[in-house]
This record gives structure tokens, C-alpha cells and sequence, in this order.
């Protein structure tokens, strides 16, 4: 269990080992997507299913000529992409609205894709409805769940979520998926109850989801369903302007006695949706493997600088780990389940 208050900021790096991919492997499963060629009208490459989507949507909007304009942005995106950074860098860049549909349209089929390939899809029989909880032994999800079970027990279970809030960068809905079958397995509880508990947990998502799950299933749904997703999704070099949804992060920060960091890239712009004035008790604790020293420094002073820790009178408490997320669990258990400072 959470003895103090706990907020997990979680990054592209916390899904990666679950099957999701990172900012470059995301660009190469879009490019591929959008790799449209046809013969007598109909697609030989790319996806046919994000194909339909297109027209479906063409269809409801009664402009049928719009779709050469959306095929056209895609081959835009393809084209270029070979020298973008990321999906959301391209967008940027080009300043073309249907790009831009076109583009998160993408990102929500890739993601979709990515989910049904995922440790979560993973089950114990053909067909079985409950994922093979033992493909998560060494996964940091099998970590949190053994943390959030400490200490309570059947009677208390309304409380395994008391002290924790989860900022998400992500889009996929992994962990929604993962933690009901692992609360139903432990407890022995119904998975509807174990959802409905699920579904309490404040996960904030400052860039959007992939569809909820109780409307669109994990891996995806009907073709039709992805534009309504796909308008409800920002990349990261868009300004968030929703004024509840960032109150409610700024809150979790402000009221955090602990910040966890996971596979976090720590990225300015989403440093700045996160800005916030911390207690002076609060620490900040967060993987960083790949990252070089000098670079964890900077990062160091600008998380500091983001939660108004530079100059306290006892440093900043900011701790950068070169590490997986997995190895993080097991190395700080107790730091992750002691009382606050």
C-alpha cells in the first residue's frame, strides 16, 4: 500500500516493455499505416482498416472528394516522416489541419494495434477472457500490484487506492486493462467489481486516450469509432487548454508527498503541464535509463525548478535512477511504500 501521497508521472518508457512503442517505432507503424497504394480503387498496402475509417467518415461529413485530400496528407506524413523526430514533431511542423487528422487518426490505430499484440492480450486459455497474469512476472505492473496489496486486506480493499493519483502521457489503456484482472485474481473478488474499483483511481491524461475501455474495447473496435477518437487526443506539441483537466493535475502535484517518475522522457513542454508549488517535504524519484549524466543534471534543476524546490533549505529531492522501470520497483520498495517525510 501507499503510505504517503504518491503520484506516478508515466512516460512512453513505462509501456514499452508491455508491447507499446516508443516516439520512433510509433513513426515507422504510421508510416506503414499510411503507405497507401491501390489498384482500381482498391488499397494494396496500408491499412485497410484505418482505410474505411477514412471513407466512413468522408461519408458522414457528405463530401466524398475530402478523402483524396486525407489520402494526400497521409503521403505527406509518410514522405517527411523520414526525417522527423516523431509523429508529433511532423504535425508540428506542417500546420495542416488534416495532417493532423490524419495524423491522430494514425496514432489511435497504431496504439489500438500495439494493445492487441500486448502483454495485456495475452490469456490464459483461447478465448478466455482472463490475461496470463504470469506473462507480468518481472514487469513493474506485477510491482505495483504486490505494493498496492501490502497491507490490506479483503475488508479494506476500497482503500488500495487512498493515496495514489497516475498522470499519464500515454494513450494506450494498458494499465486499465491489467490491474482489474490482477485485483480480481488476488482478492477473488467478481472482475466487474474489480473494474468499478479501477475506475475510481484518478488517472489524469493530459494528451487523451485511446477510447475508454467500457465504449471501445481494449485493441480497438469498429473503424467507424476512430475519428470521434482521434478528435479527442492532442499530440505533445499542442497547447492543452483544458482548464479542469489541468487543475486537477496541478492539484495531484501540489498535494503529492511523493512524485514517481516512470519511463518518463521529460520533455519541457510536459514538465511545464506539471508545474506546480510542492510541499517542502515533497521528493522526486524517476527512472532514467539511457540518459547521460549530464543531461540527468539539467533535468535535475528543471524538475526542481518546475515544483519550486530550487533553494530549500535541505536540496531539491530529486533523485534520477539509470534504470528500467522494473528494476526501480525492486530496487526502492520501502522509499515507495514509507510513511512521508
Amino acid at each position: 500500500m501507499f503510505r504517503a501521497k504518491t503520484v506516478l508521472v508515466l512516460g512512453a518508457g513505462a509501456s514499452v516493455d508491455l508491447g507499446l512503442p516508443m516516439g520512433d517505432q510509433l513513426l515507422k507503424d504510421i508510416r506503414e499505416l499510411l503507405d497507401f497504394k491501390f489498384d482500381f480503387n482498391r488499397p494494396v498496402s496500408g491499412d485497410n482498416f484505418f482505410f474505411e475509417a477514412l471513407k466512413h467518415h468522408c461519408r458522414e461529413d457528405g463530401d466524398n472528394e475530402r478523402l483524396n485530400n486525407y489520402l494526400k496528407s497521409g503521403r505527406r506524413i509518410v514522405t517527411a516522416s523520414l526525417q522527423a523526430l516523431s509523429i508529433d514533431n511532423l504535425v508540428d511542423a506542417l500546420e495542416d489541419p488534416e495532417v493532423t487528422f490524419v495524423a491522430k487518426m494514425a496514432i489511435v490505430r497504431a496504439i489500438h494495434q500495439s494493445e492487441s499484440k500486448s502483454l495485456c492480450s495475452k490469456r490464459l486459455r483461447e478465448h478466455d477472457k482472463d490475461i496470463d497474469l504470469s506473462a507480468f512476472a518481472g514487469h513493474w505492473y506485477s510491482s505495483l500490484s504486490k505494493l498496492l496489496f501490502e497491507g490490506i486486506r479483503l475488508s479494506s480493499i476500497n482503500q488500495i487506492f487512498e493515496n495514489l493519483e497516475i498522470i499519464s502521457f500515454n494513450y494506450d489503456r494498458c494499465l486499465e486493462a491489467y490491474l482489474p484482472h490482477s485485483m480480481a485474481n488476488y482478492y477473488g473478488i467478481p472482475f466487474d467489481e474489480a473494474n468499478a474499483l479501477v475506475e475510481k483511481l484518478p488517472i489524469h491524461r493530459p494528451y487523451g486516450i485511446a477510447g475508454p475501455l467500457r465504449i471501445v474495447p481494449f485493441g480497438g473496435g469498429k473503424s467507424l469509432f476512430l475519428p470521434a477518437i482521434a478528435a479527442n487526443i492532442h499530440t505533445f506539441t499542442e497547447q492543452v487548454t483544458d482548464d479542469s483537466a489541468l487543475a486537477a493535475i496541478k492539484s495531484s502535484i501540489e498535494k503529492a508527498d511523493r512524485i514517481v517518475f516512470l519511463g518518463f522522457a521529460f520533455h519541457r513542454q510536459n514538465l511545464k503541464l506539471l508545474e506546480a508549488e510542492t510541499h517542502g517535504h515533497t521528493e522526486v524519484l524517476a527512472t532514467a535509463y539511457g540518459i547521460s549524466r549530464n543531461d540527468q543534471g539539467v533535468i535535475q534543476q528543471e524538475v526542481a525548478d518546475a515544483f519550486r524546490m530550487s533553494g530549500r533549505l535541505h536540496g531539491n529531492n530529486v533523485d534520477l535512477m539509470e534504470m528500467k522501470c522494473a528494476d526501480f520497483f525492486n530496487s526502492n520498495w520501502r522509499t515507495l511504500t514509507a510513511e512521508a517525510a
